[in-house]
């Protein structure tokens, strides 16, 4: 989300990089570890949204192309880019409007501002083959039709999820899904920005093994309580560590929310 979220204060913290182009070399940094991480056929799920500019702030009304640039830089790092999934939610155009009107813009008039209700759901695969499951794993991983149905397709509705514990959140349900379609049981799924856990809880919930990153310790603690909380069915070990520069292990699935 770039500067549009307030996120606590952090030096470490992308959301509070200043300048547009140094912010997307600060994210190339974290494809391109995705990208060392993957196994040859794995996958990175990045959900991301473009970047409403306002009139007051910036001088003109402009977007500016985040899902774009993200997928042209890991164009250039190697991966091999794929179909990616429209996420219908709700409005994000109260970034720019502070009045609580649906308007961007003068009401009814042409040239007014389309509003921006969607988020990219980008998919990324790291080339070198395709994943070779065993039997069990294929077994254990299997889709029911009707969600498989539903799930492979490029236009999602899913309610967006409360801000009220962090800033910039996505639904369970988006993650859960995106974990059965992407990995089997048994892998391992690392989300490099773990904000409140949620990618974690979903792979956990679904059988796989996952790691987390977060540089805030408030958030840290959340995550803690949360998947301990939420996968204490499903959970055979979980450790929680403090380090400056985590040494990951090697990853079938990778997500980021951005």
């Amino acid at each position: 989300y770039w500067t549009l979220k307030r996120y606590n204060e952090h030096p470490q913290q992308l959301g509070h990089v200043q300048e547009y182009e140094d912010f997307l070399a600060e994210l190339n940094k974290v494809w391109k570890e995705a990208y060392r991480i993957l196994v040859p056929g794995g996958h990175m799920v990045c959900v991301v949204g473009d970047v409403c500019m306002s009139r007051r702030e910036f001088g003109r009304h402009v977007v500016m192309p985040l899902h774009s640039d993200i997928a042209v830089a890991c164009r250039k790092i190697g991966f091999d880019n794929l179909n990616p999934i429209i996420w219908h939610k709700i409005s994000n155009a109260n970034y720019e409007v502070s009045n609580g009107s649906k308007f961007l813009g003068k009401p009814y008039e042409p040239n007014a501002i389309i509003k921006n209700d969607i988020e990219f759901i980008l998919m990324q695969r790291k080339p070198g083959g395709y994943r070779q499951p065993t039997e069990e794993q294929r077994r254990l991983s299997m889709i029911p039709k009707e969600l498989f149905d539903q799930w492979f397709q490029q236009i999602w509705t899913i309610p967006g999820a409360s801000t009220r514990n962090h800033p910039a959140p996505f639904p369970l349900e988006l993650a859960s899904r995106l974990v059965r379609m992407f990995s089997f049981v048994g892998d391992t799924v690392i989300d490099p920005f773990c904000g409140t856990g949620t990618t974690m809880v979903a792979a956990l919930t679904t059988g796989r093994n996952s790691y987390g990153v977060e540089i805030d310790p408030a958030y840290c603690e959340q995550i803690r309580a949360r998947v301990l909380k939420e996968t204490q069915n499903f959970l055979l070990g979980a450790e929680f560590i403090e380090k400056r520069q985590p040494e990951l292990p090697h990853a079938e699935l990778v997500g980021t929310n951005d």
